[in-house]
């Protein structure tokens, strides 16, 4: 792996925002990293904090030291795989940004889907289990679909990222609980409850990308088995911390035949799936009439 002495000899200083964004995009492309050119200019619109056109207008600057440095320690960083969002500490959910760290998952686009369900209704109480940064249950709130959330997670690291998002977002009416919800129960009931558990089989597993299952934390991602253990779980609690007529909305792997997802909540007969905008299925809908 290339270090960052030798990196700096190859992209040499002085060095213009246009040359570094060439070079930097050469850098990563030659890494395997495709989407390299627009990585490294998201990146430095990160560090300019600017959008697209205003880089362009500096374009022919020549950069300082602390962008040269930050920018070839994020090309060294990338060239191993880690994430582009670990990397900048922040990756957008329902068009706004969170913090995320190696403690949480990085939220999905095909994950809004679980908010554009719920997106018309309004209750006093939601909870989102296995909350990680906590973006599902405060875009909730900031969407004015529930009036207060409780967030719980297994991880104390992850609850303490969603915390930071909840305070970064004003977000008041929230409660944290380190709760391993395969073993216990929340006490209360909840109008909705909302949720993306890990549901990638352990073979599946093997077959993702590197820097997924290098980095990102393996237990958000699988739950170790065949990927239905937490709706086993669900279908098994659903009565005990769902109101009468109240809404579970969980994501799904679209690996899932609706077949299976029938036998395990045959407990209730109001169900329905939702597609992703691929047309695979990517959540289900439970309401306990």
């Amino acid at each position: 792996m290339l270090s960052l002495a030798k990196l700096k000899t190859s992209i040499k200083k002085p060095i213009t925002v246009k040359d570094l964004i060439k070079e930097g995009a050469c850098f990563l492309i030659n890494h395997n990293i495709l989407n390299g050119k627009n990585e490294i200019e998201w990146y430095l619109q990160h560090l300019y904090k600017c959008d697209k056109s205003n880089l362009f207008q500096i374009s022919d600057n020549n950069v300082n030291d602390f962008i040269y440095n930050q920018t070839l320690n994020f090309l060294k960083e990338r060239s191993q795989k880690i994430p582009f969002q670990y990397i900048l500490g922040q990756a957008t959910f329902y068009g706004r940004d969170y913090f995320v760290n190696s403690n949480t998952l990085i939220p999905r686009p095909e994950t809004e889907l679980l908010i554009d369900i719920i997106k018309d209704k309004k209750c006093k109480k939601l909870l989102d289990i296995g909350t990680g940064t906590g973006c599902l249950g405060i875009t909730a709130v900031l969407e004015k679909i529930a009036d207060s959330v409780d967030l719980i997670d297994i991880n104390n690291e992850a609850l303490k990222t969603a915390k930071e998002n909840a305070q970064k977002f004003k977000i008041k009416n929230t409660r944290y609980f380190q709760l391993d919800i395969l073993n216990d129960i929340p006490p209360i009931q909840y109008d909705i409850i909302i949720s993306n558990p890990p549901y990638i089989s352990d073979n599946e597993y093997n077959l993702l990308e590197t820097q997924v299952k290098k980095y990102e934390p393996y237990n958000a991602l699988t739950d170790m088995k065949d990927g239905y253990t937490f709706y086993e779980r669900y279908a098994d609690i659903l009565n005990k911390i769902l109101t009468n007529k109240g809404i579970a909305v969980f994501e799904i792997s679209h690996f899932f035949p609706k077949t299976k997802l029938l036998k395990i909540f045959n407990k209730f007969s109001n169900i329905r799936f939702y597609k992703d905008l691929n047309g695979g299925l990517r959540a289900i809908k439970i309401i306990n009439d």
